[in-house]
């Protein structure tokens, strides 16, 4: 079944058939719960005893020897976006890149989370000399978005102007493939537009550019190391009608798109490079998403079939609709095939579907970080979140049944 047909509303003039030699390969796919929540079996903690009732906002990275490197928030007390949150992280003992058993992976350690502050939206990118950067957003424990209590009925301020009651940007990195981490740089000043209070980095990863440069997408802006790798200096490029949650792919004819999230209805994109800025954000009607976080991988480029990955939730209404699609357009205007995540789905999982992060791994598969509800009872105190590990190779995106 190599020669793969679109359905006959997909086959226009946007895109023809293509023939997908990765369509000739046996189907796989696996998946375990990588983060576990306090409410499971085997629920992940620190080396301190230190536990977390859920677990949610993954990215992924493979680092240049080829380990695999999750990160999450560690949400202490509930399931809330604010109060005490620590940003924590697992690797696989192995650097081939594959990661296909829960044994394969360490246990669970942390970036930073000492307090009672709010640390999160991880956006790691991997630099050519091996140095991970790690951006990341905080704010003081005692302040919220939008003001509500916190688990145990203390009430929280509002985020506000005030350097103690803003959202702030941080970095750290490692140069030792995760082992340790520098202690994280406060960059608000630098790299946050004035006046802004809520401020939001990525979350998800960010890319190296075949020029060299470092791009990070965060709220309305990215973030942009250029120099020499592992000694980057950063700037901010202001990207105009970005959305708060925003991806970044660099494509197959050399632009940039950006792929946000918007309140609901439709993703929002934008083409643009560093040097001329982004164009005007237009809906994308092909992708519906409930105003949710997605996730986008440039799975290969420069080759005879380039292939780019989306994942979000994809329905206008809901979050428990993911789908993962690819596309061989230079432009990942239309994404030709897709597979929603429940065609496999995970025992006792509850209802997946939320944030999720992409990479490709040392055995040619797309890992996938996955949030998922875990018995889910309707209220604040039990919906526990956990965030699902899946692997699955093109050929599985490609036989779906919606294809």
């Amino acid at each position: 079944m190599r020669f793969l047909k679109l359905l006959p509303f997909l086959a226009t003039a946007a895109f023809a058939n293509v023939d997908d030699p990765a369509a000739d390969k046996a189907q796989s796919h696996n998946e375990f719960a990588l983060f576990r929540s306090a409410n499971m079996n085997g629920a992940d903690k620190l080396s301190t005893g230190v536990g977390f009732h859920s677990f949610r906002i993954p990215a992924v990275v493979r680092s240049k020897s080829g380990r695999l490197i999750a990160f999450a928030e560690g949400r202490r007390f509930n399931d809330r976006d604010f109060g005490d949150i620590n940003l924590v992280y697992k690797r696989t003992k192995s650097t081939d890149g594959v990661g296909k058993a829960i044994d394969d992976w360490e246990g669970l350690r942390e970036v930073v989370g000492a307090g009672d502050g709010t640390w999160g939206n991880p956006a790691p990118v991997v630099d050519d000399d091996g140095t991970i950067y790690l951006w990341m957003s905080w704010n003081n424990g005692s302040y919220s978005q939008t003001g509500l209590p916190l688990h145990d009925g203390t009430p929280t301020k509002p985020i506000d102007d005030t350097w103690e009651g803003r959202r702030h940007l941080f970095l750290t990195y490692s140069k030792d493939e995760g082992e340790t981490w520098s202690e994280p740089e406060d960059f608000t000043k630098a790299l946050t537009p004035e006046g802004r209070t809520w401020d939001a980095v990525g979350p998800g990863i960010g890319i190296r550019l075949t020029s060299g440069e470092l791009v990070i997408p965060a709220q309305e802006r990215n973030l942009i190391g250029r120099g020499e790798p592992g000694k980057r200096e950063w700037t901010a490029q202001d990207v105009p009608g970005a959305g708060s949650e925003g991806t970044i792919v660099e494509l197959p004819n050399g632009r940039l798109q950006r792929n946000d999230r918007k309140s609901g209805g439709y993703r929002i994109i934008s083409y643009g490079s560093l040097a001329d800025g982004f164009g005007e954000f237009k809906e994308d009607t092909g992708l519906p998403d409930p105003g949710c976080q997605g996730s986008i991988l440039s799975y290969n480029r420069g080759e005879d079939l380039n292939r780019t990955i989306f994942m979000n939730a994809a329905d206008a209404e809901t979050r428990r609709s993911m789908r993962v699609r690819v596309t061989y357009d230079d432009d990942a205007r239309k994404y030709n095939y897709g597979r929603k995540l429940e065609d496999a789905p995970v025992p006792s999982s509850g209802h997946q579907g939320g944030y999720s992060s992409m990479v490709k791994t040392g055995d040619y598969h797309i890992g996938a970080l996955v949030e998922s509800d875990f018995f889910n009872d309707g209220s604040n105190g039990g919906s526990y979140r956990t965030i699902l590990w899946r692997r699955f190779n093109l050929s599985w995106v490609l036989h779906g049944p919606n294809n």
